[in-house]
């Protein structure tokens, strides 16, 4: 029951909030595998209609860009940067070539499952943020949708192993951990209260909770992956320039690396045999994990390479599920795209990653940025990072798409930057800033 209710309350909170600040949908879609999973694992109803929940934070998306438009005047597309441009562009690339592969039945049968994600998160979801504000509601949106979710999955829900159980089936711990591990990254970089005092305590319990899950879920790559981008966005939050400031980021290194082992004892040391490579966290079985996805992703492209053809063009897209190749994705994104789409959808993948740079070098070399405006883009770069990190280790092209959403969201944030002035006279308090993305009732009304 309490799974239901909080579910209820998650999706009618989302529901009102979007009429006024429609920036928290895309808090919503990250949150969107977090929220199924807790819908099937505590309801029959969610449990038996696996769609349901993709098909609400659909309809909350498209109902926010309504909202979006009908404010901006129905011009979403305005301002559109080059690298959302040169995504979809790698995107019809590697579509088109579906029609080369050498199974094109599977690759065709793969994108029939997973273009409307493609859709959501790369296309629809960065038209949400059309100025700074935006961020900041899609960030507080994250802390309370995510750090609920958290909180429920963590304590309110069966795990086998590393696995939530969903009725007769079982979760997809990275998903979880994903999601808990962007929470992590605003609160300690977006940090949007830092003067409230009530916030500084919830604020590190939230983090402390969210990187418990992230070792419950055994998630290795998540967990390395938050503590290093936290670590190295920090000074840009911060701008360190003191040895108070420096006292504090490495007292930042100390808590996340003490909750790590606490986690580490409380979830898994009697188990250390749960699997045939033996002790999950060794450092043997981490090193064996990643030289299996290499060595896959290497046999990939020495496959490609096998004719000028397939070096330009690829195998093409999905090659990597034919049985007779691999069976499978080979868990490296980048190779992935070298070997599928070759040297030109290679080359668009190369675009991309160059103009996230561009751009975040364009936002960090803003002489006027105020102390919120650095917390938000650190918050929004680590995201990025963070995102593109895991693609080293897990999904592929179409099941890895948060780093192309961060990228053109990173490229919108460079052409709207002037108007995040007006962040720095926003409310200090959690409890009014929360009335004001519609999550909490404001002290008076106007």
């Amino acid at each position: 029951m309490m799974g239901l209710s909080a579910y209820a309350a998650i999706a009618g909170g989302l529901f009102i909030t979007l009429w006024k600040h429609p920036g928290v949908a895309l808090a919503a879609v990250l949150c969107m595998f977090g929220l199924e999973q807790l819908g099937q694992a505590t309801t029959t109803f969610f449990a038996q209609h696996h769609t349901a929940t993709n098909y609400l934070i659909g309809g909350i998306l498209v109902l926010a860009l309504l909202v979006q438009g009908a404010k901006k005047g129905f011009s979403l597309l305005a301002g559109y940067p080059p690298v959302g441009w040169l995504t979809l562009a790698l995107f019809l690339y590697a579509f088109a070539s579906t029609q080369w592969a050498p199974r094109a039945d599977i690759s065709l049968d793969l994108w029939a499952s997973r273009w409307p994600y493609l859709i959501a998160i790369v296309v629809f979801s960065p038209l949400l943020i059309t100025q700074s504000r935006d961020l900041r509601a899609a960030n507080i949106g994250m802390l309370v949708i995510g750090g609920v979710l958290t909180i429920l999955l963590l304590f309110f829900v069966k795990w086998e192993y590393r696995r939530i159980v969903l009725g007769h089936d079982l979760g997809n711990p990275l998903a979880v951990s994903s999601m808990a591990s962007m929470v992590v990254l605003i609160a300690v970089l977006a940090d949007p209260w830092p003067e409230s005092k009530l916030w500084l305590p919830i604020k590190w319990a939230l983090v402390a909770l969210c990187l418990a899950l992230v070792v419950r879920s055994g998630s290795r790559g998540q967990l390395l992956g938050v503590i290093a981008i936290s670590a190295a966005c920090w000074p840009i939050s911060r701008q360190i320039e003191n040895v108070k400031q420096f006292f504090a980021w490495t007292c930042l290194l100390l808590f996340l690396g003490g909750i790590t082992t606490w986690s580490l004892q409380e979830f898994w040391a009697e188990q250390e045999m749960y699997y045939a490579g033996g002790n999950r966290w060794s450092d043997q079985a981490m090193e064996g994990a990643m030289s299996g996805r290499f060595d896959n992703a290497i046999l990939l492209v020495q496959l490609c390479y096998r004719s000028v053809k397939t070096i330009i063009f690829g195998l093409g897209n999905s090659a990597s599920f034919d049985p007779r190749i691999l069976g499978i994705y080979p868990h490296f994104v980048p190779l992935e795209i070298l070997a599928e789409e070759g040297l030109i959808g290679f080359a668009l993948f190369g675009l991309v990653l160059f103009s996230a740079a561009r751009n975040a070098f364009k936002c960090h070399s803003q002489v006027n940025m105020t102390p919120i405006d650095r917390k938000v883009f650190s918050a929004l770069l680590a995201l990025f990072l963070f995102a593109s990190l895991l693609s080293l280790k897990q999904g592929s092209l179409l099941g890895n798409l948060e780093p192309f959403m961060f990228a053109i969201i990173l490229g919108k944030h460079s052409k709207i930057f002037p108007d995040g002035q007006t962040m720095a006279a926003r409310p200090q308090s959690p409890i009014t800033a929360l009335g004001e993305i519609g999550l909490a009732t404001p002290a008076s009304p106007y």
